[in-house]
């Protein structure tokens, strides 16, 4: 195909579907014709934009006239209508000409970006939805209007649709703390609560520190009971106020404290004492699980710790009855079966640990460690050699 006319050491990725030049992605404007060079597309559509343009100042002239004749006839300002297309056609003349302006180049990210904002604060989250779904039906991705688009969704009791969205999210940046709170949101109202509890896990495992973190832990409490994994909480509010130096709320550290006695979760605390490897991409340790021993990675970035299925099996890992559940391990997200097991780390010990058993990890790697074993203990980091010593059990928030 060649190099793009107007960048000659960039290579060209289509062509002009007017003059038949060869373009490349920074020269492709998308228009209701197709794709078209820079040129083609002002040619075409410089004065029809300018038009549009014309009419908006217009309109909101209009707009201005009518709040000032309504200031001086009764005293208040005029609003836009707030009414919802119908069949006759748009009726607010200021959207029409967002629409029009957007038409004009459809794939254009702050034109459609400005229409559903506008259709948001007019409280018309149904055609928000309608019109960013067009989008995103042959645009690239976009993923501010995704996160507008999930306000509007969440408007209208529509958190099935939301949790798609959340899900392109995450996918596009796993690492993205609030992504994966946002959907653990939308899965527990769903009465999702296992995926729900692994998606606030793997949002604590992301956050750097407790302003991260904060979201998740104010709301795992509602989900780890419906999960039936009642100390996951437990653990989760002592990891946020030990490692992270979070500061829990008083009502908080009560329902905790309350949590731990009626749910017995001294029993999964961590025991014993173990200094783990600096955190890197080819050190591991020998983790042992029902007698066999395996390798396996440390990873403060993995929510929920993996296994492979191939250790699983061979060390009579039963998987659990529920849907699959995600975690990232070794830099991708990893989805599979849920399964607990006690796993013995050296010198330490972790009980009733939380597993995803999943495939796709290195060759020579049965597993990864992660926040699920590690908040069982008081996890403390050596900030001069970055050693991490795991002393078990988890100290309670206090």
């Amino acid at each position: 195909m060649g190099f793009c006319f107007a960048h000659a050491t960039v290579e060209a990725t289509g062509t002009c579907d007017d003059c038949k030049k060869p373009i490349c992605t920074r020269c492709t404007k998308g228009t209701l014709d197709g794709f078209m060079c820079p040129p083609c597309a002002q040619k075409r559509y410089g004065r029809q934009k300018l038009m549009v343009w014309v009419k908006i100042g217009a309109v909101t002239a209009l707009i201005v006239g009518l709040g000032v004749f309504g200031l001086m006839v009764v005293g208040k300002g005029s609003q836009r209508s707030s009414k919802a297309v119908d069949a006759g056609g748009e009726k607010d003349p200021y959207i029409q000409t967002l629409r029009e302006t957007r038409d004009l180049a459809p794939c254009d990210k702050e034109a459609v970006r400005k229409l559903v904002l506008e259709l948001m604060e007019l409280k018309r989250y149904g055609d928000a939805v309608d019109d960013a779904t067009a989008y995103f039906a042959k645009c690239e991705d976009f993923p501010r209007l995704r996160s507008n688009v999930i306000y509007a969704l969440h408007q209208l009791g529509r958190y099935a649709e939301a949790i798609k969205h959340e899900t392109a999210l995450i996918e596009r940046d796993p690492f993205d703390s609030d992504y994966w709170w946002w959907r653990a949101e939308d899965l527990a109202r769903g009465n999702e609560h296992a995926k729900a509890l692994a998606d606030y896990r793997q949002s604590i495992a992301n956050a750097d520190g407790a302003g991260g973190s904060r979201f998740a832990i104010a709301r795992i409490l509602d989900t780890a009971g419906p999960a039936g994994q009642p100390c996951e909480a437990v653990a989760a509010v002592d990891y946020f106020g030990g490692f992270h130096g979070g500061s829990p709320s008083r009502d908080l550290i009560e329902r905790t404290r309350g949590l731990d006695q009626t749910s017995s979760c001294g029993r999964t605390r961590g025991q014993g004492k173990q200094a783990l490897p600096p955190p890197a991409e080819d050190v591991d340790m020998d983790v042992t699980v029902n007698g066999v021993e395996g390798t396996f990675l440390i990873e403060t970035r993995c929510g929920t710790t993996v296994v492979t299925t191939a250790f699983a099996q061979l060390a009579g890992i039963t998987p659990r009855q529920g849907p699959p559940i995600e975690s990232i391990a070794v830099g991708a997200i990893r989805k599979g079966a849920p399964a607990t097991a006690t796993l013995v780390l050296g010198g330490a010990t972790a009980p009733e640990t939380e597993l995803v058993i999943a495939d796709g990890l290195p060759p020579g790697v049965d597993g990864v460690i992660g926040l699920s074993a590690l908040w069982k203990f008081n996890p403390v980091i050596d900030e001069d050699t970055g050693v991490m010593t795991l002393d078990g059990p988890a100290l309670p928030a206090q």
